[in-house]
């Protein structure tokens, strides 16, 4: 056991987690023994969301303590079709303040995606997988998701989105990046607490596995989602855009096909994640092994969540669906291992004011001059505070379909979806949990869409969102008749 002020941080980052795949949250088909175990260990949180369904936006915030319109990497940074492939300049990372203060040795390991895969290698990260020649093809890689060009698909499923890839276990990405951290715990600095990241570029889509473990679930045991079959009535035009060009691709396949088909890759989805779930317990047990797991806070989340067929939908996109904006959020921490759960409503930029909490010593309002978006999760796993949030804020700014604002904000009862240049969505999530029925434009909900809005107003205030001077509720509200016709 190593003996220091502080304790060790490990970090497991998925990508595209859907909550509901996780039998620590809910009866599930998924098979995930060891985040189970480790939820056992830990404080799980009900409702935990993303800042932003898009891996890059997201997962800057992570790393920044910000949400996007303030660190500036508003969409994905990718190649040909991103237009912010950099976070904006003079923005702090958490790898900077670790580097300024020296106490802790920081790695990161796996999927990036804030930015070229360059930018991880020039970061002040103190260890990061770096290309050798003869290495995998993905290290070069920001996003490290299976493909391809690292194997040829032998088995496919669902037209290419999922099936078995010829390529072994330690050459499939998820591995490597644990087999990276596993490592690193060996052979760092034993004088010194670490800060380690371990991101699984999975279970994001396409849903390709090694061939070796193969696919591990029977289609028929797979679910059809309750709001499977979202018709779009009085939803934003946007939704229904989407939703027709997907049809258009699936034209001549009938409903009974579709739904089989969708079986099928949610088959290969499970197996990609019970592939995590290994990889999980097996850098979990490393840590066991070397003596640090009751020094180290673990933490299990990911960026943001995945449709994979609710709403007829698939991936991610305008939308601001629980699918895509609830997220998996498992803490244990450091010292005698203890289970509880917690409903408070919690965000990715909180996880950035925990790591500085535990860091320095105590809470913090700022991340090296820019201030924080969140604030440390400790007090609420503790219970030694009040938490003084009620709802969740979050934001949209586009992507593959261009450039589409959105605010939203839930308490979990509630969801307001300030759609800027489209229809706004109002949800009653206890009585329509799936989301179907936009009520926004009827008078019943005069209260809570009204309360919903002063939330959105004070916490886009708060943050300094811009945005906010374009919104005029009156208007919005008064384009009931609009609906009516555009449904």
């Amino acid at each position: 056991m190593d003996t220091y002020s502080k304790p060790n941080i490990l970090v497991f980052l998925c990508d595209q987690l859907r909550l509901d795949l996780l039998s620590c949250y809910q009866e599930t088909p998924a098979r995930t023994p060891n985040i189970t175990d480790l939820a056992a260990d830990s404080c799980v949180f009900e409702r935990a969301y993303t800042p932003s369904a898009i891996c890059s936006p997201a997962r800057a915030s992570l790393l920044t303590g910000l949400y996007p319109h303030s660190h500036h990497m508003f969409n994905n940074s990718t190649p040909r079709y991103s237009y912010c492939e950099h976070l904006r300049p003079g923005v702090a990372m958490i790898q900077d303040l670790i580097d300024d203060e020296g106490e802790y040795e920081s790695a990161w390991f796996g999927k990036w995606h804030i930015g070229p895969a360059q930018d991880l290698f020039n970061s002040r990260f103190h260890h990061t997988q770096k290309p050798y020649e003869g290495g995998p093809s993905f290290l070069t890689s920001s996003h490290w998701h299976p493909n391809q060009m690292i194997g040829k698909l032998v088995h496919d499923v669902g037209r290419g989105e999922g099936g078995l890839l010829d390529v072994g276990m330690e050459g499939f990405p998820d591995v490597v990046a644990a087999r990276y951290s596993q490592r690193f715990l060996r052979e760092r600095d034993r004088e010194r607490p670490f800060f380690l990241c371990c991101s699984f570029p999975g279970p994001h889509p396409k849903w390709i596995v090694p061939e070796e473990w193969g696919i591990r679930y029977d289609a028929e045991d797979m679910p059809i989602w309750g709001n499977r079959y979202d018709c779009f009535a009085g939803k934003p035009i946007y939704q229904r855009k989407l939703k027709r060009m997907k049809d258009a691709r699936d034209r001549g396949l009938s409903q009974a096909e579709l739904d089989r088909e969708l079986q099928e890759l949610l088959a290969c989805c499970f197996s990609y994640l019970e592939l995590i779930d290994q990889m999980v317990g097996e850098v979990v047990a490393t840590l066991k092994e070397l003596g640090l797991y009751e020094e180290t806070m673990v933490i299990f989340t990911a960026d943001h969540g995945d449709m994979a067929g609710s709403h007829g939908l698939t991936n991610k996109g305008g939308y601001m669906y629980d699918e895509i904006y609830r997220i998996p959020l498992l803490v244990k921490t450091a010292g005698e291992p203890r289970h509880s759960r917690v409903e408070a409503p919690v965000h990715l930029m909180d996880i950035t004011a925990t790591w500085l909490h535990l860091m320095t010593g105590s809470e913090q309002e700022k991340l090296m001059g820019q201030r924080l978006h969140g604030q440390s999760l400790l007090p609420l796993i503790d219970g030694s505070g009040e938490w003084p949030r009620a709802m969740h804020y979050a934001e949209y700014h586009g992507d593959w379909f261009g450039h589409y604002s959105a605010r939203m904000v839930t308490d979990g009862r509630w969801k307001l979806v300030w759609n800027l240049t489209d229809l706004c969505e109002l949800y009653d999530l206890e009585n329509d949990p799936h989301e179907l029925r936009n009520c926004f434009y009827d008078a019943d909900y005069e209260e809570p869409r009204a309360r919903c809005f002063d939330i959105l107003v004070a916490e886009a205030e708060r943050t300094d969102d811009a945005q906010l001077r374009l919104l005029l509720p009156g208007i919005e509200v008064a384009l009931g008749a609009s609906a009516e016709g555009a449904a």
